[in-house]
């Protein structure tokens, strides 16, 4: 019984020892190997972001290229995913008749895996990006983009060039199609004229549900998007559900919880650890609002339809969103996502900040195909 016990008692500590030796093995390797790179690596990925952004503006897709082992499938596939957003903005800016003055990029390296041929850096990227309409010259607007990337750098011809570079992209947001068109643009005389709704006042507190309380919650933690607050980070007294379904349900939550003041309830709840069904999937979320009372669906439709005006929507349903308000994106009859209206542009195009992907002040459209279903939701006061 005792050589039992004691036997127990011996390889248990025997393994710990064992991981805790490799342990510093792959730690000191790590170091290592990042320290004997370093002056190579830091200069490649300045270089690299710093000609992601520019190519955004000049869409000359050989400013990049030589970042990325084209020798490999896999880099093929990451510089076309790069070709597809540059195409994307192409694109939607021309519809859209604006076009973009700035796309500058820091980032943060989070984590670094070091192979026996390969690094892998995990990082977050913070994007600026300003852009102008060319029947309102001179007035920037700007937005901020978070970008997570999971990044595989190889040595080819002692060079460190890009195999993978895995993201969840605000630029090119719809997963219902690989190659995303945007919707048609809108003309002057039946886009919206101001910058805010008629009748709005966000200095105004109305009945239960605090308009720029939620507005100043959304800001302050739209996570790694340029413009964020609370240092490019999430809430930690929430869950974060970004790898597991994702997490703009849980952050359109917390705006109206936490920013707007609307009280938790036996359906929609947070209790300390995990989330109800309607407070963390957009269909719950969106069905939780619509039916008890606390929100109303202004409309639904593609972008077009929205825009434009009808006999139920003089000025266009668009006209109808005020700060605070939410927008559904649905794609093949499923709601996958929501964004929270945070302001205007200088057009009047309503901007959202949202999670998953991070974004601040980005036009509520920017990232989504033509055939997306909008559902413009009114927080009741």
């Amino acid at each position: 019984m005792r050589k039992n016990k004691l036997y127990k008692i011996i390889v248990p500590l025997i393994l710990l020892a064992a991981i805790s030796i490799w342990g510093m093995s792959f730690f000191n390797k790590t170091i290592t190997t990042v320290a004997d790179n370093k002056e190579e690596i830091k200069p490649l990925m300045d270089k690299f972001f710093d000609s992601r952004g520019k190519v955004l503006l000049s869409r000359d897709i050989k400013e990049i290229e030589k970042y990325y082992d084209t020798s490999s499938t896999y880099g093929k596939w990451a510089l076309e995913h790069e070709m597809r957003r540059i195409n994307y903005i192409k694109g939607w800016s021309e519809k859209r008749n604006l076009k973009f003055t700035e796309a500058k990029s820091i980032y943060k390296i989070k984590s670094i895996k070091v192979g026996e041929k390969s690094i892998w850096l995990y990082l977050v990227e913070t994007m600026k990006m300003g852009y102008e309409y060319n029947v309102k010259p001179n007035i920037v607007n700007y937005m901020g983009l978070g970008i997570r990337h999971s990044i595989q750098l190889v040595k080819v011809n002692d060079r460190w060039v890009v195999r993978r570079d895995w993201y969840y992209d605000p630029l090119d947001e719809d997963s219902a199609f690989i190659d995303i068109s945007p919707a048609d643009g809108i003309a002057p005389e039946i886009s919206p004229a101001n910058s805010r709704p008629v009748g709005e006042n966000m200095n105004e507190k109305k009945g239960n549900y605090d308009r720029e309380g939620a507005v100043n919650y959304a800001n302050t933690y739209a996570g790694a998007a340029w413009g964020s607050g609370n240092n490019y980070e999430y809430n930690k007294k929430y869950r974060d559900y970004n790898g597991v379904g994702g997490d703009c349900t849980n952050f359109a939550s917390q705006v109206l919880h936490e920013g707007g003041g609307l009280k938790m309830d036996y359906v929609w709840n947070f209790n300390g650890r995990d989330s109800s069904t309607a407070w963390a999937q957009a269909p719950a979320l969106f069905n939780y609002l619509v039916y008890n009372g606390k929100g109303r669906l202004i409309a639904q439709g593609i972008y077009t339809n929205m825009v434009k005006p009808t006999d139920m929507h003089p000025a266009g349903a668009i006209r109808e969103l005020q700060k605070g308000d939410l927008i559904c994106y649905e794609e093949k009859g499923e709601i996958v996502h929501f964004g929270v209206v945070t302001g205007f542009d200088s057009y009047g195009i309503p901007v959202v900040n949202t999670h998953t992907s991070d974004r601040y002040h980005v036009p509520f459209d920017l990232g989504w195909d033509k055939k997306v279903i909008y559902r413009f939701i009114h927080i009741n006061d």
